[in-house]
């Protein structure tokens, strides 16, 4: 079994195509290269943290073509979702999420990476939808208060779209934007995470 993370798929949202400039003609294109690059990278046997805005506008289009994406689904919930707290009696519309094939559907979480060498060590990240600070499209942070406080621990996340794939905080945290525009519109594996992380962190200091 696979680890898997991804985000941002914004299936059902037209307009993501302009936004991101994605290499599709309209949504029906937009489904189907998603649906096939999911599939193409995940097994049945594999899981998937997918971070946040999976579908957008058109949510039954989202949820009625996610049992056609391979492996075990998890939801850390973005700014998108209906279900989401930042929508207007957003826990009303989390059974949907769950009847549609998310095992789980949280705000926030955390894994660890396998190591990457034979002699190498797991580690530790946090899961959220946003990163410690960034956003797409706009100068000022939205959401602060559903964003993790900077303690030092990597960060992945999605949100920022085309903005970057990795990103150091001031305090030299790294962040990985582990979205679809930032990825071949596909899941990337824990592995390639950690790999990530460690070419992103700073020489002086250890990745915790």
């Amino acid at each position: 079994m696979t680890t898997y993370f991804t985000s941002d798929q914004h299936i059902g949202h037209a307009n993501i195509i302009r936004y991101c400039d994605r290499p599709v003609s309209d949504l029906d294109d937009m489904d189907q290269m998603l649906i096939s690059r999911w599939n193409e990278t995940v097994s049945a046997e594999d899981e998937v943290w997918v971070l946040g805005d999976y579908a957008m506008k058109d949510y039954a289009r989202g949820l009625s073509l996610l049992p056609q994406l391979n492996g075990t689904k998890y939801l850390v919930i973005g700014n998108h979702e209906r279900c989401s707290p930042t929508q207007r009696d957003g826990h009303l519309h989390l059974p949907a999420y769950l009847e549609a094939g998310f095992t789980v559907a949280v705000t926030q979480a955390e894994t660890y990476l396998p190591p990457v060498t034979p002699d190498g060590e797991e580690l530790r990240v946090l899961l959220s939808h946003y990163p410690y600070s960034g956003e797409s499209h706009s100068q000022q942070d939205r959401h602060e208060r559903f964003r993790y406080r900077d303690l030092g621990h990597p960060l992945l996340c999605g949100h920022v779209h085309t903005e970057w794939q990795t990103q150091l905080t001031p305090r030299g945290s790294v962040q990985v934007n582990v979205g679809v525009d930032q990825w071949d519109f596909r899941p990337v594996s824990a592995a390639e995470v950690h790999r990530t992380i460690l070419a992103a962190a700073p020489d002086d200091s250890a990745v915790s």
